[in-house]
């Protein structure tokens, strides 16, 4: 299997909305399932999601001075550690054990 590329959600702000749809539209970064632009003393901010090599393109953009890119949170290393969290073998192989969560019902 191959290594998982590491995904970081950023919190990006901009001095204004036109500042900031410039940047997104310069860089392309997955804006997750709903982009919600909020507006706060600083200016206007939108979370994005970026790989590790985009992130360090986006640093350099044309546009990126206008912009203040925050990384919040490695999101790959959030995945994996949940991803440990789950069981690899069949909780239910067992006639004799008592199911949890969710399942078929037979």
């Amino acid at each position: 299997m191959s290594e998982e590329p590491t995904v970081f959600r950023c919190h990006v702000v901009a001095e204004n909305a036109e500042a900031l749809r410039e940047f997104v539209h310069e860089t392309r970064p997955d804006v997750g399932c709903r982009a919600v632009a909020r507006g706060s003393r600083a200016g206007v901010g939108l979370d994005l999601y970026f790989r590790q090599d985009q992130l360090d393109r986006a640093r350099a953009a044309r546009s990126a001075p206008r912009v203040d890119i925050t990384a919040i949170e490695n999101v790959t290393d959030n995945w994996l550690a949940r991803k440990e969290e789950v069981g690899a073998g069949d909780r239910f192989a067992d006639r004799d054990a008592v199911p949890h969560g969710l399942g078929r019902k037979e």
